[in-house]
């Protein structure tokens, strides 16, 4: 809703609207300032998110679940995945704005190193490392 001479009006802001897009309602211009994310990142019609995986997960893969603009979804990590890997979900991004579509979601898999380790945790670390 917008104020226009001491009235409320509602205007339309049509799906995947970019920062700084100007719409012209009645005889003047709305300009859009689109708030940044907490967890997403938005270039274009594609979205970024970090996530977090498990040493373990990232080692001997599994199923994690990511958060998306529409609500979690199951992603499958394979086996032996790296640092930094950017997991590609088509589809899952903002909807263009002038046709049908959407772009895409990338997770990127950030791998979480245990600070603290029991005696036994290092000593299987010791043993993997040598093979």
């Amino acid at each position: 809703e917008i104020v226009v001479e001491g009235k409320k009006r509602k205007i339309r802001i049509p799906p995947g609207v970019e920062d700084g897009t100007r719409i012209k309602f009645s005889d003047f211009y709305v300009t859009i300032d689109v708030k940044p994310d907490k967890i997403f990142r938005r270039e274009g019609d594609d979205v970024f998110v970090n996530q977090e995986i498990s040493l373990g997960t990232a080692i001997l893969g599994g199923v994690i679940e990511v958060p998306t603009i529409d609500g979690p979804v199951k992603l499958r990590v394979r086996p032996g995945t790296q640092p930094g890997t950017m997991v590609r979900l088509r589809g899952r991004g903002i909807k263009h704005l002038h046709g049908y579509g959407r772009g895409d979601q990338y997770v990127r898999l950030l791998v979480k190193i245990p600070e603290k380790l029991t005696p036994r945790q290092k000593e299987l670390i010791k043993e993997f490392e040598k093979g």
